[in-house]
């Protein structure tokens, strides 16, 4: 039995005919079975292979290179096969909120194309454009309004009319389109399908700033309800997460954590796991640890087993006095987001004077499933599938994490089991990069639910916050103070700082420096 992603690589293999090797070719140049069909009417790869072609048997005219990390270029972001089908390639990332569907509904709208016949290929550095970090409400406005995925499209249909109006011999204000179809508005016998006009050829343009979105008037797919293009799959358990990924040959890792913050290894006994069932390796990277076995148990059981002497870290503060600690840290940093310099004349003028203090604990972002991923490191190169909601951040600090060219590491999203601001996708991603390019071999680490809320990165912080109004006589609010104290806030790991998560920093690379928030420009109300 092979799984989904065995039997799309096996698929790609076999519609290009593809020898052992010229697979084997094929993965030292970065490539894997699995992503090298990626379209219909035309091969869609997201880097240039003509130079090794020949070994590959596929003539040129079948390849189709899009522009990856070169957003400015139309190419990056549209693509449409022989038959007509598009595909479109976007850099923000469906975590669960239901973007997913909408791009498709926004590609579909501004390339007059249905549903049907357009797929979306969402966060994949060797494919899709640099669009930084899905976080907060951004996935909205950078690619529906004035640029990115939205532009493109209206610019890849602009294109497209104008090609029709040369090949038909007519104005392009005498052309309308629907269904990838370009027809002349009173003569329908001539038209010209998206297809016949660049079907597996490049735009080779860049997007037009000016091209003309659709006005709102003529909407058909946007501002409707649309059934989720992947809920059929959530639905009936075929949906892959992250969780479900599987490659030829992968084996299985388990991370063993120090027992506290800032505990450094003092002593590995690879002798306490020699025998176990498995092929158990051991692999240590400064004070990260991690076994590698042949299948999940085998690695769960290893884990327990493997002897690891720890220093010990600092103490944590009691929790009992938190919030007096918190409040009372030495190394407080004050700074105003507003002040209007009377508040406290207003305070002591008020009628009524009404005070409060609220105390939030760490929340944990608990996921409905631990944080998974699965890498593949193999010479000079890597393959991570992850959950990250930072495929080109998580590609450069997983280059620096093993030591390699941020261009020759393909980071690959596969949606998780949940996010909540932050979780432990990008640490577990940096776990199974580390031990597969100790083993040589792909590997899967799922973190335990204990690795999560103990090492993990997915809790809310803590806060005190007090709160003060002043009222007058006749009930109105006259002054109101908000003050709160809280940990430094957090950070991702960004294009260079893995160590801002555990797994960085077990491994060995310092977070980013803790630098005093800059106080804005004082303000009167």
């Amino acid at each position: 039995m092979t799984t989904k992603a065995q039997d799309a690589g096996l698929k790609a293999q076999d519609d290009l005919h593809l020898t052992d090797a010229a697979y084997t070719a094929l993965r030292e140049h970065g490539f894997s079975r699995r992503q090298f069909l990626k379209g219909s009417g035309a091969l869609i790869v997201a880097f240039s292979v003509a130079e090794f072609a020949d070994k590959l048997g596929i003539a040129p005219d079948k390849m189709l290179a899009q522009g990856g990390n070169t957003p400015q270029t139309l190419d990056s972001w549209v693509a449409i096969g022989a038959d007509g089908n598009v595909t479109v390639y976007t850099g923000r990332a469906d975590m669960g909120q239901g973007t997913y569907t909408v791009q498709y509904q926004l590609a579909a709208e501004e390339l007059s194309v249905p549903i049907s016949r357009i797929r979306l290929v969402e966060c994949d550095t060797a494919m899709t454009p640099d669009q930084g970090t899905s976080s907060g409400s951004q996935c909205h406005p950078v690619n529906f309004n004035q640029e990115n995925l939205a532009q493109a499209c209206a610019t890849a249909r602009e294109a497209l009319v104008a090609m029709a109006a040369t090949k038909l011999g007519a104005p392009a204000s005498d052309l309308t389109v629907a269904d990838g179809v370009v027809t002349h508005r009173s003569d329908a016998s001539k038209k010209v399908s998206y297809g016949e006009l660049i079907g597996g050829r490049r735009f080779d343009m860049a997007i037009k700033k000016d091209a003309k979105r659709k006005p709102v008037q003529n909407w058909t797919v946007m501002g409707r309800s649309v059934p989720r293009v992947d809920m059929p799959a959530l639905a009936t358990g075929r949906f892959e997460h992250t969780q479900n990924v599987r490659v030829p040959g992968m084996l299985h890792g388990r991370m063993v954590r120090p027992p506290s913050i800032g505990a450094t290894v003092a002593n590995v006994d690879e002798s306490s796991v020699a025998g176990m069932p498995g092929n158990v390796r051991v692999v240590v990277k400064k004070n990260l640890v991690g076994v590698v076995a042949d299948k999940p148990w085998q690695a769960i059981q290893a884990a327990e087993k493997l002897k690891v002497t720890w220093t010990a870290g600092p103490a944590l503060p009691k929790q009992s006095d938190f919030y007096n600690y918190l409040r009372n840290h030495p190394g407080r940093r004050d700074a105003y987001s507003v002040n209007s310099k009377d508040v406290d004349a207003k305070l002591q003028g008020a009628t009524t004077r009404v005070k409060a203090t609220y105390l939030h604990p760490y929340q944990m972002h608990g996921s409905l499933g631990s944080s998974c991923a699965v890498a593949d490191v193999y010479g000079a190169n890597a393959t991570i599938w992850s959950s990250t909601q930072a495929v080109y951040p998580l590609r450069s600090t997983s280059a620096m994490a093993l030591g390699l060219q941020p261009q020759n590491v393909r980071v690959i999203y596969v949606r998780g089991s949940g996010c909540y601001g932050l979780n432990g996708s990008d640490a577990v991603a940096y776990d199974a990069a580390i031990l597969s390019q100790a083993v040589g071999k792909p590997v899967r680490v799922q973190l335990t639910r204990k690795d999560e809320m103990v090492w993990g990165e997915n809790y809310g912080l803590p806060f005190i916050v007090d709160q003060q109004a002043g009222v007058d006589a006749n009930g109105n609010i006259v002054a109101w103070d908000y003050e709160t104290w809280s940990a430094q806030l957090g950070n991702r790991p960004g294009n260079n700082a893995p160590g801002n998560v555990a797994s960085g920093l077990l491994a060995g690379f310092a977070p980013a420096a803790v630098a005093p928030r800059a106080p804005r420009s004082l303000r009167s109300r």
